[in-house]
């Protein structure tokens, strides 16, 4: 077929379901793709008209297609070294015996001395409902240090001989930002909250940034098969970077990535750094971009420690932590703002929003900026009152509402029903004009970005268990927390979030017409195509 005025497209896709996510949320049949760019959208037989001699044509069967999902707060990196450790996480793990089989069985393995390290543990999901002590730990690997994280990354379980090696006993006091678990006896059980983690965890050989990257490379794998186009990697540190550009300069490209950068990584303060350098938000390139700096505000809604304003029912069984003080992220975000370096702030408690919303004021009240669109991470029970100021201050969130799936009975159990009903509440952000992303803070949670859309639209845990379903959006503003609105906390919805003309070429087909099937089936889609700049990345076997 002869293209029109002599231009022909790359790619065409014909015959489908093509959910634009415009702002009309147009429904076409067609999209034509050339140098990594939508071309043109419309019915087949009009698109058609763009196929030339090289034109390659995938004809969709009536499949649906959607933007490329942009997950706006992942760890690639983090999750990257992950591979290399023992995976506790549960399902399948069962119980703490399990656990220390595991241990038992890489002890065996290893020489004496040498770390073990255990990821994805989480003591509810356990049929003891407890945690694991160091004296359990030091019955099945008493000559290697081991330390054990939490989902969420912000609880460890050490054993003795990982204190003996940091030197922790019963007279070292909690740090800041941090809790030392002990016995009535004043003796360290081995359970750590926050930078306590750190009296251990900087003593553990880290990995090389050649493990890193071929870590990276198993992670795109996954986000390629989920149909994710774009992540926003929420703990930027140099090594990563260098992994992300050891892959793009091999042409393993399949994900993009804007960067939090930590506040300090390796040893560094990346501030004063990204200052020297004259450096400001949206610096970089397609691929790989600066986007904001990283700081972490309160404490894990799972594991106990978010800062609140009553008590939490587990974990520390009290108002929480500030693992930064409230001083040093008002002078962080103050600078950061003043030299135009937008802020990402982790806040997952009410008391530990406020926080980060009086630091955004304060630098706000000092130099007006309009459209910084400074973030809060995670979002998590974010009341009537600080969503007020998140609309008055401009902050767009990027919310953990894919938490919900997996450590939503952890939440349930913690917050109570009062604060509970304000957990992710995007119903009401969405009524007041609040511009919200969504997550899964991978790999605190691992799902796909349709389990997400389905946390969004259900509201309902692992277990069955509803979660304030009066903040239940529609599958359409699901999908457009995805897509359009990712694009947006990245200020990058000029270039992409919607399938139009001039945008980059990311989108991904899909299994079931995501419209019209029960709510119930739209965590089961599976992605058959994910296409990046144009390029096929994924394509799953027949």
């Amino acid at each position: 077929m002869v293209s029109r005025g002599g231009l022909c497209a790359d790619l065409v896709l014909v015959n489908g379901k093509v959910i634009t996510v415009d702002p009309e949320d147009s429904i076409v049949e067609a999209v034509a793709i050339k140098d990594g760019r939508i071309l043109a959208t419309g019915p087949t037989s009009d698109v058609k008209g763009l196929i030339g001699e090289g034109t390659e044509v995938m004809d969709l069967g009536g499949k649906t297609v959607l933007p490329g999902i942009i997950d706006t707060h992942t760890h690639p990196s983090g999750s990257a070294v992950r591979f290399s450790a023992i995976n506790c996480r549960s399902p399948p793990i069962k119980s703490i015996r399990e656990i220390l089989d595991l241990i038992a069985a890489k002890a065996a393995e290893v020489e004496s001395g040498e770390w073990i390290r255990c990821v994805n543990y989480n003591d509810i999901k356990l049929s003891e409902r407890r945690h694991i002590t160091r004296w359990e730990i030091d019955e099945v690997a008493p000559e290697n240090p081991v330390f054990i994280s939490k989902e969420t990354g912000h609880l460890y379980v050490v054993n003795s001989k990982a204190f003996e090696v940091a030197g922790v006993s019963k007279d070292t006091p909690d740090p800041d930002g941090g809790k030392i678990d002990r016995t009535e006896e004043g003796e360290p059980t081995g359970l750590l909250y926050e930078t306590a983690g750190r009296l251990v965890s900087h003593l553990m050989p880290p990995a090389s940034v050649e493990e890193v990257t071929e870590g990276m490379r198993q992670v795109w794998d996954q986000f390629a098969e989920w149909g994710i186009t774009t992540t926003h990697d929420a703990s930027g540190h140099r090594d990563a970077v260098r992994a992300y550009r050891n892959l793009l300069d091999e042409g393993f490209r399949k994900v993009r990535v804007l960067l939090m950068m930590s506040r300090r990584s390796d040893g560094v303060d990346i501030l004063s750094s990204l200052e020297s350098l004259g450096v400001r938000s949206g610096f970089g390139g397609e691929w790989l971009k600066f986007m904001s700096l990283k700081i972490m505000g309160d404490g894990s809604g799972s594991g106990g420690s978010a800062a609140v304003y009553t008590p939490q029912h587990r974990g520390m069984m009290d108002l929480g932590l500030m693992t930064t003080s409230e001083e040093e992220i008002k002078e962080l975000t103050v600078r950061a703002h003043n030299a135009d370096i937008r802020v990402s702030i982790h806040s997952i408690g009410d008391r530990g929003i406020d926080a980060a919303l009086d630091a955004i004021e304060a630098a706000q009240t000092s130099n007006p900026k309009p459209d910084m669109r400074h973030r809060i991470e995670h979002n998590s029970c974010c009341t009537p009152k600080q969503l007020e100021r998140i609309k008055a201050l401009g902050v767009t969130p990027s919310s953990s509402i894919g938490y919900m799936y997996g450590i939503g009975d952890d939440y349930v159990e913690n917050f109570g029903p009062e604060r509970v009903r304000w957990l992710h509440p995007h119903r009401t952000m969405q009524e007041m004009g609040i511009i919200a992303g969504g997550n899964n803070d991978y790999a605190v949670t691992s799902y796909s970005p349709f389990v997400q859309i389905y946390e969004a639209v259900v509201r309902k845990t692992s277990s069955g268990q509803e979660v304030s379903p009066e903040e239940a959006i529609s599958v359409r503003d699901a999908i457009r927390l995805y897509t359009w609105n990712g694009a947006y906390l990245g200020k990058e919805e000029d270039i992409k979030g919607t399938i139009e003309p001039g945008k980059l070429a990311d989108m991904a087909v899909i299994d079931k017409d995501i419209l019209t099937i029960p709510h119930e089936e739209v965590k089961d889609i599976k992605v058959l195509t994910t296409i990046v700049g144009g390029e096929i990345v994924y394509l799953r076997d027949k």
